[in-house]
C-alpha cells in the first residue's frame, strides 16, 4: 500500500507584503494540493496575511472551495538571526496559520 506523501508550502509574510500576490501564491499552493502555512510576527503582517486568505477564497470561489484559517501561537528561537547594531533577539512569539480547504 503506498502512503500518500503530504507537501506543505510555509510562507512567511511581512508587513510590506502584497495581499494579492500572496493570495496568488495561496491559491496555486492548494491547486497541487499541497497544504499551506502563513507564518506571522506582528499585527501588520497579520493584517496582510487575513487580506490574503479573503482575496484567495474569492478566487477559489468558482472551484467550489472556501477556504478557512486555523491559527496558533509558537515560538520562534532568533538567537542566530543577526541585525545591524543590535542585540539578537533569543525568542519571539509568532502567529501560524493553518490554510483549510473547504470542497
Amino acid at each position: 500500500m503506498a502512503k500518500k506523501v503530504e507537501e506543505l508550502e510555509v510562507l512567511k509574510v511581512a508587513g510590506s507584503t502584497n495581499p494579492s500576490s500572496l493570495a496568488g501564491a495561496i491559491v496555486k499552493i492548494i491547486n497541487k494540493n499541497a497544504d499551506c502555512e502563513l507564518i506571522t510576527i506582528g499585527a501588520g503582517p497579520c493584517n496582510q496575511a487575513m487580506k490574503a486568505v479573503a482575496i484567495a477564497n474569492r478566487l477559489l470561489g468558482s472551484s467550489g472551495m472556501a477556504l478557512s484559517v486555523k491559527p496558533c501561537f509558537f515560538t520562534l528561537d532568533l538567537s542566530k538571526e543577526t541585525q545591524k547594531g543590535k542585540e539578537p533577539k533569543a525568542e519571539v512569539t509568532a502567529l501560524k496559520f493553518k490554510v483549510i480547504v473547504e470542497k
